[in-house]
């Protein structure tokens, strides 16, 4: 093999021809041709998918030098109409200014000197926000590649039993019990933000969880030991690789609101999910009623069949002419 080096040891190679006017060098300035790029370059799917929806709502071809504040208007007024809750509408907001901020930080390449103001939706249940099963593939794949497993089995651990984040930490091996009768083991809590006792039963994840780190310690052993701040920082870290650094509500917290969001989706009595969850009054349970609008459904068949056995009676009542 040839000498690569020079007379001077420095590899010897051709200078790198880096155009700078657009005449030479043509940008595709279009929005859907930025979000092939950031999906290219790992948008996860799914906010990715809200990228392409902003396409569809205000153009494929529109450059995003282009987009202004009445585009953003416009795509609030559309969901607005169609009816869509405030948090998807600020998922909307959250993948237009990924895509307004790839250009910003490239403004040599694409020409763009300001973002328009996203006015983002002021959400009455924000704290309420819980992980979907997307998201939650999405957190699985990424903290699986970073190699932080450990990180990942608390973010878990959290959602399958709805302990605050110090709650968990504060975890020992003897807080894990078992029922004599049913075996069924369970989290016996002292330690709680309301100062009651409470008992969490562990679903099989979360006790596969348990036994893995709880393998090899005395009983008085944290089950967890991460720093509690460090906790913050890799929750912070993965949201942004998902897209979603922009989506406040995405917080370490939202793990607990998805224990009791997943629990009243399946039908769960708000009795028993305000017990596990340790609040003070039914009211705050009830928050989570608009995800298991069934529950009331069934009221109708007292009517109907009120209605039904009555229908002879109805029937034979006189008519008054007189009435108009």
């Amino acid at each position: 093999m040839g000498n690569i080096y020079g007379k001077n040891g420095r590899k010897e190679v051709k200078p790198l021809l880096v155009s700078i006017h657009d005449t030479e060098f043509q940008v595709d300035k279009r929005l859907s041709a930025i979000v092939r790029k950031i999906i290219n370059e790992g948008w996860n799917k799914h906010q990715a998918r809200y990228g392409e929806m902003i396409c569809d709502l205000i153009g494929h071809d529109l450059l995003v030098t282009e987009v202004t504040s009445r585009h953003v208007q416009a795509i609030r007024d559309y969901l607005e109409h169609e009816g869509v809750s405030k948090a998807t509408v600020n998922r909307y907001y959250s993948a237009l200014s990924k895509i307004m901020k790839y250009a910003k930080e490239r403004e040599d390449i694409y020409g763009l000197e300001k973002i328009p103001h996203i006015s983002w939706e002021y959400e009455d249940n924000a704290r309420n926000r819980f992980v979907d099963e997307d998201e939650e593939k999405e957190m699985t794949r990424i903290m699986t590649a970073k190699g932080k497993t450990d990180f990942l089995d608390y973010f878990y651990f959290l959602m399958d039993t709805g302990l605050r984040k110090a709650e968990a930490l504060n975890l020992v091996v003897d807080d894990i019990k078992t029922d004599e009768l049913s075996k069924q083991r369970y989290i016996y809590l002292t330690k709680t933000k309301n100062k009651e006792d409470r008992t969490v039963p562990l679903c099989k994840r979360a006790l596969e969880i348990f036994d893995k780190y709880a393998a090899g310690k005395s009983k008085d052993d944290k089950i967890f030991q991460l720093n509690y701040w460090t906790i913050g920082n890799e929750w912070n870290r993965m949201r942004a690789v998902m897209g979603l650094e922009e989506d406040k509500t995405f917080t370490l917290h939202a793990l607990r609101h998805t224990f009791a969001s997943r629990l009243a989706q399946r039908g769960v009595d708000f009795h028993k999910i305000s017990v596990l969850m340790g609040h003070k009054t039914l009211s705050m349970t009830k928050r989570y009623s608009h995800l298991k609008p069934k529950h009331t459904f069934s009221v109708v068949n007292v009517l109907d069949n009120d209605r039904d056995n009555n229908s002879d009676v109805v029937t034979k009542l006189p008519i008054d002419k007189h009435i108009p």
